[in-house]
């Protein structure tokens, strides 16, 4: 099949998180498989253009009027699969993707993300290549099942198929209703009902009452967000669309994320030697400035710093649960990374109080390696996940993951506490302080009684397959039902 990806992201060129991993996972994957795979991405100023070959400038509309634009394209690292960058002053006169840091969103993202969708268009009459199916991900690229339906692009585009997939709900492209004349749809392409005085323009809304399919990025999530708690204002028509929608794991990338060939570790441990994991512990106490004591559980975080991922809750003032964590409980914490500005303060000077937290407010891929690696437990409390990652790297590494009982967490971890036979880790029931200390509390206290069943936990998890050779396949399922190749 010819599968055409729309993105606002791709790995390696341009990533703000998992997004850009599953385009370009799930394109080398399927690409491997035979298909013939494009990718269509801006072509953002900070990546480097020097590799790209020019492919054709053009002229697209947008609004009343036409805008020129070049198309480059480079072929996907370790892949045959060719990227190609719409390049326009929206882009490569910009910092960032989707703001910066002085003005913060940008005011035109309808505008910039909307000459995308239609350049996905242009690329195809471009390179005389029509695809079975445009697989639009997020709201940035959720315009093009609308133009498909609609008829604008005219009857060269009527047969290909649309699939469009959601990896976080929680943003949806909202714009003033008075924008609509940017995209060149009508109204009644964007909303089910007519418009009211105080309704936006919503790409997301647009794609989902479009596509032909809608997926998430797993089956617990695609349940949620048919529900007010997750739904973020989508849950009616995603509900009334669900025979349309499902859910499919992101895969992991075990040639990176993998403890027996991982390139940023001195020594390498597996399932059937898992014994140099305990000097990587060492290690990593050492690096991170922790007594280096063998016996006492190591918790590991590596997390954006906002409040999805549980902060809020973490870092409560009155329930202070990292901090009874700290006192209470006989282990040791890091935590790296980034976010809001309050949270990084807020444990910047918890770990000055307290000598068994250590906070590393950056991003290092090295240390990101490590502490998956060298940790006991890797806590994640977030209050929805879409899917997760660090939980199947967690796994992988033998690092018994505290996870949230939601999205792909859910979907990933088995309780030990629910199921002794089965069990890779432990889940927080509820989305309360008091419920992430009771269930660190539960795992702390399982390292203390019965070391044997936390060496079972860990070769468990290490034996569990997340890997993109599953997922690739159901999105292959989903492709030859929707276009009966």
């Amino acid at each position: 099949m010819k599968i055409l990806m729309v993105s606002s992201e791709c790995a390696p060129f341009a990533k703000s998180g998992g997004l850009a991993d599953v385009v370009f996972s799930l394109s080398k994957e399927l690409s491997k498989r035979g298909h013939d795979i494009k990718i269509l991405i801006p072509g953002y100023r900070f990546i480097p253009a020097d590799k790209r070959s020019f492919v054709q400038k053009t002229q697209i509309p947008l609004g009343f009027n036409r805008e020129d634009v070049t198309f480059s394209t480079e072929k996907l690292p370790e892949s045959s699969v060719m990227v190609y960058f719409l390049e326009h002053p929206f882009f490569s006169r910009r910092e960032g993707m989707y703001g910066s840091r002085e003005t913060g969103t940008y005011r035109d993202n309808h505008r910039r993300f909307t000459l995308l969708n239609k350049g996905a268009f242009a690329l195809c009459r471009i390179l005389a290549w029509i695809p079975d199916i445009i697989h639009s991900h997020d709201w940035q690229a959720s315009l093009t099942a609308a133009y498909i339906k609609s008829g604008i692009e005219g009857k060269t585009f009527q047969s290909v198929k649309s699939v469009l997939t959601i990896h976080n709900i929680g943003y949806q492209g909202v714009f003033s209703k008075h924008d609509i004349h940017v995209t060149g749809l009508s109204w009644d392409k964007t909303s089910e009902q007519d418009a009211g005085y105080n309704d936006h323009l919503n790409f997301l809304r647009t794609g989902i009452l479009n596509s032909d399919r809608i997926t998430t990025v797993s089956p617990r999530y695609a349940e949620e967000i048919q529900t007010p708690e997750y739904g973020e204002g989508m849950e009616n028509i995603l509900a009334e669309r669900k025979d349309i929608l499902s859910g499919i794991l992101n895969g992991a990338d075990y040639s990176e994320w993998n403890p027996e060939h991982d390139a940023y570790l001195p020594v390498h441990f597996s399932a059937e030697n898992p014994a140099p994991k305990a000097q990587l512990k060492a290690m990593l106490q050492n690096e991170c400035g922790l007594p280096v004591h063998p016996d006492k559980p190591l918790i590991g975080m590596v997390s954006r710093l906002v409040s999805q991922k549980g902060f809020n809750e973490l870092c409560d003032t009155r329930k202070s649960t990292l901090e009874r964590i700290c006192k209470e409980l006989d282990a040791q914490i890091i935590i790296l990374g980034n976010g809001e500005k309050k949270i990084e303060e807020f444990l910047e000077a918890l770990a000055g109080k307290y000598s068994v937290l250590k906070i590393f407010v950056t991003f290092n891929n090295t240390l990101a390696h490590l502490i998956e690696a060298g940790s006991d437990f890797f806590l994640m409390p977030s209050r929805y996940e879409p899917c997760g990652l660090n939980q199947m790297y967690s796994l992988k590494y033998g690092t018994i993951p505290i996870v949230s009982e939601t999205g792909g967490l859910a979907d990933t971890v088995t309780d030990y506490a629910a199921d002794k036979e089965k069990g890779t880790g432990f889940l927080i029931k509820d989305k309360t302080p008091e419920a992430i200390f009771n269930t660190v509390k539960k795992a702390v206290s399982l390292w203390y009684q019965d070391k044997q069943a936390i060496k079972v936990l860990q070769h468990r998890g290490m034996e569990k397959n997340f890997s993109w050779d599953i997922s690739v396949l159901e999105y292959e399922t989903l492709y030859k039902n929707l276009t009966g190749l």
